[in-house]
């Protein structure tokens, strides 16, 4: 789907997505990351691609 970036980023809420997903991990940090379920770390690599954006994008997904 060509158009799916952008109907994540209207519909979607990043912020809100990228704080569940510390949750998840915080609350399980005994278990290995991939007996977490559903449990990733995609949102250090959304943090870190990021600080790529413009100040303006960057604003849709920094706390």
């Amino acid at each position: 789907m060509n158009t799916l970036f952008d109907i994540l980023m209207k519909e979607g809420n990043s912020k809100l997505a990228i704080r569940y997903a510390k949750r998840i991990i915080k609350d399980n940090k005994d278990m290995l990351s991939s007996r977490i379920a559903p449990g990733t770390k995609v949102y250090a690599l959304v943090e870190e691609l990021t600080k790529y954006l413009s100040q303006e994008e960057q604003k849709r997904f920094v706390l």
